[in-house]
């Protein structure tokens, strides 16, 4: 028993290795212990379960962009066309739909700006042909009929689609061509 005012060596020396095991815990202590932060192979784990995605994820991704791209581009270029005889329709007079190849823009203004894409292709037979400016045209009359022919579009040599548009009501269907 230990007496109020002695000195017990074993006390001291008890608090001191209880402040150390607090500094630095080991696996001998028995008790709940508080760890914060990840370990390093959890990290590494982590790490390779996002490359392993990025991996399979980023070229599937990637070539379907190029697709996307492609049918934005051929969604507009049939807008144009509609928007070409509408454009005829409500003005009362013809409307010029234009295709210049050399610089690779069409539209329906007198400088045609939207630009075709470098893997792209446009086709078509029996278009008239600007003198002025050698731009191909495809004419909408105020009626609605045309003056002109179907167009064949061509993305990187392999993907075809034709766009019909029908010599007297002026409608515009697309369609792929196999």
């Amino acid at each position: 028993m230990v007496e109020i005012g002695e000195r017990n060596p074993d006390v001291g020396s008890r608090i001191a290795w209880r402040g150390v095991q607090e500094l630095f815990p080991t696996s001998e202590r028995r008790g709940p212990t508080f760890v914060c932060g990840f370990t390093l192979l959890e990290m590494i784990v982590v790490l390779v379960v996002i490359s392993l995605t990025m991996a399979v994820v980023v070229p599937r991704v990637g070539s379907n962009w190029k697709q996307v791209e492609d049918n934005d581009f051929l969604r507009e270029f049939s807008e144009t066309i509609k928007r070409s005889r509408l454009w005829a329709m409500n003005s009362g007079h013809p409307v010029e739909f234009r295709l210049n190849g050399v610089a690779r823009v069409y539209g329906f203004e007198n400088s045609p700006g939207k630009p075709i894409p470098l893997n792209v292709e446009v086709f078509s037979e029996h278009l008239q042909q600007d003198q002025k400016t050698g731009d191909f045209l495809i004419i909408f009359h105020p009626d609605g009929s045309l003056v002109g022919n179907d167009v064949e579009v061509i993305f990187d040599h392999e993907r075809k689609y034709r766009v019909f548009i029908h010599p007297l009501f002026g409608t515009v269907t697309l369609a792929r061509m196999e």
